[in-house]
């Protein structure tokens, strides 16, 4: 054995102490885990319930409405089945009692969804750690357990076999529970952050329970809904408007047509959500209407205003003298 060799060698039987120390202190660190894992399902299991965490919130928000922030308090206190929830709700009171920023429930919020993750990274580590530390406790006592079994120690050889089965054992055992662990929480947390979302929903929100009351009778029917009657305030009857209706639905589409007081522009009046002809001209003020034609001064657009100017003509050749091309424009027809 070289001098290179002789010093790994060294360094690896300097590594079997702090291996084994680490070992145990992550074995009792996984047993405490499991230890608060079992609390916390038999607080959950025990006192948990969604109707219960509704209610005493809407009680609550109740209380805060009629200037008694102390019965607020008590109702939220009293969801106290996880202790990410209670930790929320002492700070969230906190807030109330102190600072009362309008911001910083929602921050609230969101540092405690960081807390989750923190409490789960303690178990994630020894997800890792575990058989790590168990395939190093493994591995490091092989050594000199074969240098034993080739000089003839069989002592040695046995003393260091035995440790390096029992720290394999350990450090598996280590990662399978810090996995239930960790898979377990996982779904506990997101749990509890979903209800401490709903919480300031229904606190800081602007909805409350549907009073709709409605139910099955023995026979499967549902109630009838509750008639929804409200009282109008003083301030909003003279503002009340009636919506005109048009007493007679027309047959046809009506054209709009062109008021003479309008200075030649294209004039729709609506009465009653439905479009209806405008006012008669200077020339026949109490009959109806003249059909819309192309003599119509609102058709009458110089090449300027002409929005189809830039397509050009119908034909190919235009005749000469810059007159229209048959067929299109042509004020004879149609009259």
């Amino acid at each position: 054995m070289n001098e290179l060799q002789r010093i790994i060698y060294d360094a690896s039987r300097i590594l079997l102490w702090p291996v084994l120390v680490a070992t145990v202190i992550c074995f009792v660190w996984v047993l405490i885990e499991s230890g608060f894992l079992l609390y916390e399902l038999w607080l959950r299991f025990r006192y948990r319930d969604l109707d219960a965490l509704e209610a005493r919130t809407l009680k609550a928000r109740k209380a805060f409405e009629d200037g008694k922030p102390r019965t607020a308090y008590r109702y939220l206190q009293e969801n106290n089945y996880s202790i990410v929830v209670a930790r929320f709700l002492f700070d969230l009171i906190r807030n109330y009692q102190t600072e009362r920023l309008a911001a910083k429930p929602l921050k609230l919020l969101q540092e405690y969804e960081f807390y989750t993750l923190k409490r789960l990274e303690r178990t994630r580590i020894l997800v890792r750690i575990g058989p790590m530390l168990g395939l190093m406790g493994t591995l490091i006592p092989l050594s000199p357990a074969l240098l034993g079994l080739a000089t003839g120690h069989t002592t040695n050889l046995l003393f260091n076999i035995t440790t390096a089965f029992s720290v394999t054992v350990i450090g598996l055992l280590i990662g399978g529970l810090a996995f239930v662990i960790s898979i377990v929480r996982d779904r506990m947390y997101a749990q509890d952050v979903s209800d401490m979302e709903y919480l300031l929903e229904l606190l800081e929100g602007g909805g409350g329970r549907l009073q709709s009351g409605r139910r099955r009778d023995k026979k499967g029917v549902w109630d009838a809904e509750p008639e929804i009657s409200y009282d109008v305030a003083d301030a909003d009857i003279e503002k009340t408007q009636a919506i005109p209706v048009l007493a007679e639905i027309p047959s046809e589409p009506l054209i709009p047509v062109v008021s003479s007081g309008n200075g030649g522009n294209a004039v729709g009046s609506r009465s009653g959500g439905f479009p209806k002809v405008a006012a008669a001209t200077a020339a026949d003020p109490g009959g109806a209407a003249p059909p819309l034609t192309f003599d119509d001064p609102a058709m009458d657009w110089k090449h300027d205003e002409d929005p189809f100017a830039d397509l050009g003509p119908v034909d190919a050749t235009p005749p000469a003298g810059g007159e229209s091309a048959p067929g299109v424009g042509d004020a004879t027809r149609g009259s």
